[in-house]
């Protein structure tokens, strides 16, 4: 009941909290501050003279206020962003400014905002902030620096303000804005904010503008190495190209008679009208090397940033330089089992990252459906690379299952350095270990494996 009552508030503390920041520069903060404490010493004003400084900073606030209300002005404002970023990375995108004023305006400030989404109260308690370990027992009680942490989360990434010293009448300006973004998936842009502080210098007046975008940011990428699985090339109903093409798309030999059985489609039809009888076409089946990567979603209690890790080390995998004629199905189970292929005449490597820049951990077991992938897919996959979250029972028997397949396999488990379980299970599958605290480092020793 004392954290509803608690949670119930911070909506109205963060709220208020960035009012302030927002409309109040350094010096009026300052000032802001100072005011109710020379109010609570200044009751007494026969022995302080502390009342004369909160008289004085009163009246300084409620004038610099009431001069902000007098900022007017039309301004449009466009935006120019790049196709896509990626976590971490900071980024330039453009915003046309427009001054639709008769008269220039001077010393405006640019305000870009994110969505900003308050979570719920069970997301805020189910969340497991890494830095609360840092806090003292209060803030991990209260829980307000978690809070603000979620909503940076959230809002995806954080926004440079951008001084316009100038713009004429009339007239328009283009302006680079850094943005720092901080999380994967979709960051919606919802409002821009131009911002004038009045003469004092205390309080800013701001014009809001209504500016719906969104930018997708993709996971952040590691260097890694063409691994060596010893895979030999599996046979590939529809060929290369077979996702680029209507039915199958064999590589073409020669022609020959008809026999009965062979498909309509087959026919060479101009042969078929010079000899008068059916002809048709022969193909030769294709055989490739072709990678099954099988991404682990089943987080249960383990830090979001591991699975942000094994989404990074997929991603980083499939936009690694592969063979010329080689493929890679992307597997994981979501709320419905997923399956995308890369490669020659198939989709591209932006696609692949866009959906692994969406993809969300699961906290129910579907360990025996991603099971179920693996054998549907195992005749045509030459090898198999699996990411995985733990080592638990369900795990230990997909990996049984894989190895009865005789396929070869690369299992790479992602976990703290602080974390020495199922040592003895990790030595006996030869699962290789990719460390949060090391991630670059253990992947480049998988060039040695």
């Amino acid at each position: 009941m004392l954290r509803r009552l608690i949670f119930a508030n911070f909506k109205l503390v963060y709220r208020l909290s960035q009012w302030m920041r927002q409309r109040f520069t350094s010096t009026g903060t300052l000032i802001l501050l100072i005011t109710p404490i020379a109010g609570v010493f200044g009751f007494d004003t026969r022995n302080t003279l502390s009342f004369q400084i909160f008289s004085i900073t009163s009246v300084l606030l409620l004038t610099a206020i009431f001069f902000s209300l007098f900022f007017r002005g039309r301004f449009s404002i466009v935006r120019k962003l790049p196709d896509y970023g990626s976590v971490g990375i900071p980024l330039n995108y453009y915003c046309v400014i427009r001054n639709e004023n008769k008269t220039a305006k001077r010393g405006l400030v640019l305000i870009d905002e994110l969505k900003s989404q308050f979570p719920s109260l069970d997301i805020f308690s189910k969340t497991k902030d890494p830095l609360d370990k840092k806090r003292n027992r209060i803030d991990r009680f209260i829980g307000y620096p978690r809070l603000v942490n979620i909503m940076q989360k959230l809002r995806g990434g954080s926004i440079k303000p951008v001084a316009v010293d100038y713009i004429s009448e009339k007239s328009e300006l283009e302006t680079t804005i850094e943005l720092t973004p901080l999380r994967r998936g979709y960051l919606y842009f919802d409002k821009t904010r131009l911002a004038q502080a009045e003469p004092l210098g205390l309080f800013q007046a701001q014009k809001t503008l209504n500016n719906k975008d969104r930018l997708l940011i993709l996971p952040r990428l590691y260097k890694t190495p063409r691994l060596n699985l010893q895979s030999k090339r599996t046979y590939q109903h529809g060929g290369v190209s077979n996702a680029s093409t209507v039915g199958d798309s064999q590589e073409f030999i020669s022609l020959r008679d008809y026999h009965p059985g062979d498909p309509i489609r087959s026919i060479h039809w101009r042969s078929f009208a010079k000899l008068n009888k059916p002809i048709v076409k022969e193909y030769q089946d294709e055989y490739f090397t072709r990678y099954g990567l099988i991404l682990d979603t089943f987080l249960e209690h383990k830090s979001e940033l591991l699975f942000e890790d094994a989404v990074s080390v997929a991603a980083s995998f499939m936009t690694a330089q592969k063979e010329q004629d080689a493929l890679l199905d992307l597997m994981f189970v979501g709320s419905t089992p997923y399956h995308f292929t890369s490669g020659r005449g198939l989709a591209g490597a932006e696609n692949i990252l866009e959906v692994l820049a969406c993809v969300e951990p699961v906290f129910e077991s579907n360990i025996s459906q991603v099971e179920s992938m693996i054998q549907q897919y195992s005749r045509e996959c030459s090898a198999f690379i699996c990411i995985l979250l733990n080592l638990d029972e369900s795990r230990l028997r997909l990996i049984k299952a894989l190895s009865k397949l005789n396929i070869p396999a690369k299992f790479l488990l992602l976990q703290d350095l602080t974390d020495t379980e199922n040592t003895e299970a990790i030595e006996e599958n030869d699962i290789y270990l990719i460390h949060h605290d090391n991630l670059q480092q253990d992947l480049d020793a998988l060039w040695k494996t």
